[in-house]
């Protein structure tokens, strides 16, 4: 239960008291059960990590084994137990057929929904003192691990074995012929303590790891419905019915006429969000790929908005010749065809920015009836309906300013003589009539006219880097140069009078003479510590790793991150931070420079390793289990003779050994 507060203190969680209560009775364990009065030293607690990170090893190659041997074999079926068998809540030993008895005591919170597990099952035999055990009784499968595999943290821990150790039975043999599998059982009694508790806490690492994918997985989900909309899962039913992307491609380069498609999220973007209607596809819809999303949705504005503006920002500067509209499925009518007007730029500045001209799309339309009422036929092969807006002349630009507007009955842009006869009582050739003939306008009410539209296209072509200007050549050329010039200033090592070690060799206290320099900066090698890429057993039994729809293991989910904080000594005799480094990977002993915000005149300098140092572990080839004491932390973040404090002077004025004290 100990090991189990460690890892959620270990993690950083900072879970109040009811959220760690919640999480204890979430894995079956009651928190009045546990005795705060329990000492657990740091040997102790540096041992059952590194037991329970053996045991996540074993747990993966385990599996591996399990895997390879199944190939061309039926499936046995499930075990009883599973890797861990955590005792929850209101299970308790089934009593008559157990020889072991090791759960009787229930917690008083379950005391009125206790049940006797394992009472209807048959009952166990356990594998090393050969008595009948119930289902409850028994350790996890996972403990079967370590009787052939020899760890001295489990076996040289001051003679430790199980504090309720069995008569009738011995102690964790680690010489047991290696002929032993995980599908034999090993009850409580039997097993090491610290081996049930690296159980246990391998168990809330899974529990942790699955928490954590599963937000992953939902924040995959948000992200993707903000450009497909909530139409997923039929955009990938029809997706699998449709073509392959290869045909989707042809479509596209025949609707760019052989250019590129410039503005494809998430290469491009649009700048500021744009009003949406309630039931309408995202607004990044717009900009998705070709054979995205749901053929039958469509982005459409409010229906009381009349005015609405695009800034889409392309991943790099282009030369754009024109803007493809493709139609919605609904089609246009009469009262919904907009009126588009394009600008482009550079920069951001509107002022600043060209207009690349303004049309009329039902003048444009009027000669294709196609564009008009909604879609008859669908086909990947078949071009879809759209609307091109060629400009005159292609131009270089980064931000295109795309606005529809609606035109209002009685405006210019109505052919009287073409879309309205006097003498005629048909109402649909009348186009000011108030009719709803069909749901095209995708408004609160039929016949209420909005803004819609399917994609948004910007052909061109992305400028090569050797068709930059030559100022902008010049300028870049200009800063390489600078950046390669060599500082007319040095760093030099500041000597040091004494320095001192604290909490586990992550807080450095370096004393300087009073006669030193202002400091600069320091100089900090990194680390030889290392990320373990397996932190815990396999979730399951039948995937070495966890289902996830993204795909991404837990160190790229949850990063481990440290930082270095440095304070110096200041008048009157405090301690002031003075900054703190996010530090990046590199290879061991890589030298790192880091410069303060300002120069420091202090006597004493202090550094302090902050973030999560607990994620970190060392090589296996460093790894030394000679000694009865492991440390909680990885002795490669020790910041011994890793940094020095530098300052900036002239080489001539130290002479011929300035070279000995450079850093």
């Amino acid at each position: 239960m100990e090991a189990m507060k460690l890892e959620i203190e270990r993690l950083q969680l900072n879970l109040s008291a009811a959220e760690r209560d919640r999480t204890l009775l979430s894995i079956g364990t009651d928190p009045a059960s546990i005795n705060p009065n329990v000492l657990l030293d740091e040997s102790y607690m540096g041992r059952l990590c590194r037991v329970a990170n053996t045991l996540a090893l074993l747990g993966q190659a385990s599996l591996e084994e399990k895997i390879v041997g199944a190939i061309g074999l039926e499936n046995s079926g499930d075990s009883v137990l599973d890797f861990w068998n955590i005792t929850r809540i209101g299970e308790s030993c089934s009593g008559g057929g157990c020889e072991v008895c090791a759960e009787t005591k229930v917690p008083a919170l379950a005391s009125s929904t206790a049940t006797s597990v394992g009472s209807s099952q048959s009952p166990l035999l356990c594998s090393q003192c050969e008595r009948k055990v119930c289902k409850v009784c028994c350790a996890g499968r996972g403990a079967l691990l370590f009787s052939n595999y020899k760890s001295r943290d489990v076996t040289n821990y001051n003679g430790f074995s199980s504090q309720s150790g069995s008569s009738h039975g011995s102690q964790v043999d680690v010489a047991t012929s290696r002929s032993l599998t995980l599908d034999g059982v090993i009850c409580k009694h039997c097993c090491h303590e610290m081996v049930l508790d690296a159980l246990m806490l391998d168990y809330v690492r899974v529990l942790i790891r699955l928490r954590r994918s599963s937000c992953a997985d939902n924040a995959a989900y948000n992200a993707l419905n903000e450009v497909v909309g909530s139409c997923l899962k039929d955009s990938l039913s029809e997706r699998i019915q449709s073509s392959d992307n290869a045909q989707a491609a042809k479509v596209l380069h025949q609707l760019c006429g052989g250019q590129e498609a410039l503005a494809e999220f998430p290469f491009a973007s649009f700048l500021h969000s744009v009003e949406t209607a309630k039931d309408s596809a995202p607004i990044l819809s717009l900009l998705a790929p070709l054979n995205s999303g749901s053929r039958h949705s469509y982005w459409r504005a409010p229906p009381s908005t009349t005015s609405v503006e695009f800034v889409i920002v392309l991943g790099s500067v282009s030369d754009v010749s024109g803007v493809i509209l493709l139609v919605s499925p609904c089609g246009y009518s009469v009262a919904d065809t907009p009126m588009v007007q394009i600008w482009a730029s550079n920069k951001i500045h509107q002022e600043e920015r060209s207009s690349m001209g303004k049309w009329d799309v039902q003048s444009l339309i009027t000669s294709s009836s196609d564009l008009y009422g909604p879609e008859k036929s669908a086909s990947v092969e078949k071009l879809p309906r759209h609307v091109k807006f060629t400009f005159k002349n292609p131009v270089r630009c980064r931000i295109i300013w795309i606005t529809l507007r609606l035109q209002r009955p009685g405006s210019a842009s109505v052919n009287f003589g073409k879309d309205l006869s006097l003498l005629s009582l048909d109402e649909d050739e009348n186009p000011f009539a108030q009719v709803d003939r069909r749901a095209s306008f995708g408004g609160a009410v039929e016949n209420e006219p909005c803004i819609h539209a399917k994609r948004i296209l910007v052909v061109g072509s992305p400028v090569k880097r050797e068709g930059l200007t030559t100022s902008q050549s010049s300028e870049q050329l200009s800063i390489r140069n600078w950046l390669d010039r060599a500082p007319q200033m040095s760093r030099f090592k500041v000597p040091i009078e004494a320095e001192r070690l604290m909490d586990y060799d992550l807080v450095l206290e370096q004393y300087l003479p009073p006669a030193s320099p202002s400091l600069a900066g320091f100089c900090l090698d990194a680390f030889s510590a290392i990320k373990p890429r397996v932190t815990h057993s396999p979730s399951s039994d039948s995937d070495i790793w966890d289902k996830s729809v993204t795909f991404l293991e837990d160190r790229y989910i949850s990063q481990a991150v440290l930082y270095l904080q440095v304070s110096a000594l200041q008048e009157p005799h405090n301690m002031v931070t003075i900054a703190e480094y996010r530090l990046p990977e590199a290879r061991a002993g890589t030298p790192m420079y880091f410069e303060f915000p300002r120069p420091i005149q202090s006597r004493r300098v202090s550094f302090k390793l902050l973030g999560d140092v607990t994620a970190f572990a060392d090589e296996p080839s460093e790894q030394d289990d000679s000694g009865l004491r492991a440390p909680l932390v990885a002795t490669g973040l020790s910041l011994s003779n890793r940094i020095k404090l530098y300052y900036y002077c002239d080489p001539y004025e130290l002479g011929k050994w300035a070279s000995l004290s450079g850093v």
